[in-house]
């Protein structure tokens, strides 16, 4: 059968779909376009309201006897699909899933039977070009792993944490640690197969093994011996948790095989704020864990999230938002405004009017953007050493640098290759440069 796999979210999910995609390949079933498919699976994410709208009206325009909904949106709230005609709901994806999902389509006519008579009828299909917006991308993967530039490795599920807007853990539940030998074997066949980034993922990357007696800093060491001409990226790692291993999580960013970045969430620079969310740390303790990252490494790239309007924040709150922004210097900022999930704590709180939320959500874009700007300008003139990841728009090449920083280059490069570049150019959210040879 021919499949296609739809992915909405975060690099979990997109692992999630990578793993199945794998495995059905392993079935034998064949990885498609959307108007060839017998298969079409959807997994999609919870986080929130607006993302859920966005889903639902894929989902609407692609339902029929072909899909499969899958992910944390179908966990977590079934009742948001109830109505929906398709051929099975599923909760969040794994390898496991493959046989489920095809034992589905036992018996039943494939389109791509269809189509060889020139039934298959195409008035729902809508151009893949649609889905380039932020919370939307197709997972298609035309040709093995090898064919890739980058890789994704869930190395847990689910999360320990009691956050109180948060509706992940309904959806994946607590803590499951995948056992270290299943990691390294996973990273190794990547590796094996030119893979050039590899990116270490879960709901929060920090907290890897505390249900298993490892730990994330144990597990990089572990994966950094591993032979290959590869990179690795940690995923988001929540600040409750990296504290709890600091100094050996810096000691293991010491390898040459780790990119200098840092995806760490703070969500609130007000400490009652943070207190509300459920949050277990407060704003100088993230400040400071962040600021031992970048004493061992000036050039670290520094991410973080923001939450803005949370129920309760005063203008005063948000100013500490604000100002943390401001001392933090990050280079990335990720801003999401408040939105009510069903069934978590914050959802029975008063909601602020979104007007406010938007204007927070302004003012904090508008720091963040002047803040990363500024950082990015000192790279101008400099000659970086960069790993080309991807295919950019056009002609170009996308490439990172070990710290990460995102660079597009002109002409076609190899995937894989490292290469000394140039900045000619820069902007808040990446870098523009030419090859020196």
């Amino acid at each position: 059968m021919r499949f296609y796999i739809e992915t909405f979210g975060c690099t979990s999910n997109f692992g999630n779909s990578q793993d199945l995609a794998e495995a059905l390949r392993e079935m034998g079933h064949i990885p498609s376009g959307l108007k060839e498919a017998d298969m079409v699976i959807v997994n999609t994410c919870a986080v929130t309201e607006r993302t859920e709208r966005k889903i639902l009206r894929r989902l609407r325009q692609l339902e029929g006897e072909r899909l499969v909904v899958a992910g944390c949106l179908a966990a977590a709230i079934p009742q948001s699909i109830q109505t929906l005609c398709c051929r099975g709901r599923l909760g969040p994806l794994s390898q496991g899933d493959a046989a489920r999902i095809a034992g589905l389509f036992d018996g039943w006519l494939m389109p791509s039977q269809h189509m060889q008579s020139g039934q298959l009828q195409s008035q729902n299909f809508q151009s893949e070009e649609m889905l380039r917006e932020r919370h939307i991308a197709v997972h298609l993967r035309e040709s093995s792993p090898g064919g890739e530039s980058c890789g994704i490795v869930n190395v847990a599920d689910g999360c320990n944490g009691s956050c109180s807007y948060c509706i992940v853990s309904k959806a994946r539940g607590r803590l499951k640690s995948r056992p270290v030998e299943d990691v390294v074997l996973a990273v190794e066949r990547l590796a094996q197969l030119g893979t050039a980034e590899i990116q270490i993922s879960a709901q929060d990357t920090a907290a890897f093994g505390s249900d298993i007696g490892s730990d994330l800093a144990g597990l990089l060491e572990t994966l950094t011996e591993i032979p290959g001409d590869f990179m690795l990226r940690v995923g988001m790692m929540n600040p409750d948790s990296a504290r709890l291993i600091q100094n050996r999580l810096i000691e293991a960013f010491q390898s040459p095989k780790i990119y200098r970045f840092l995806h760490i969430p703070v969500q609130s620079g007000s400490d009652e704020i943070l207190q509300r969310m459920g949050r277990v740390y407060t704003s100088d303790e993230f400040f400071e864990l962040v600021s031992a990252f970048r004493f061992a490494y000036p050039d670290i790239s520094i991410i973080t999230d923001i939450i803005v309007g949370f129920p309760g924040e005063t203008d005063k709150d948000f100013e500490e938002s604000m100002s943390l922004i401001e001392r933090l210097q990050p280079d990335k900022v990720n801003i999401t405004r408040f939105s009510p999930r069903p069934g978590t704590s914050a959802a029975s709180l008063y909601d602020m009017p979104d007007r406010i939320k938007k204007d927070r959500s302004r003012e904090m874009t508008r720091l963040w953007l002047e803040i990363a700007e500024r950082r990015n300008r000192r790279y101008l003139g400099k000659v970086l050493h960069a790993l080309v990841t991807e295919c950019g728009r056009g002609k170009t090449m996308k490439a990172r640098s070990a710290n990460y920083a995102g660079i597009v280059i002109p002409g076609a490069l190899d995937l894989g290759r490292w290469c000394q570049i140039k900045i000619m150019e820069t902007t808040p959210y990446y870098l523009s440069g030419i090859l020196q040879l």
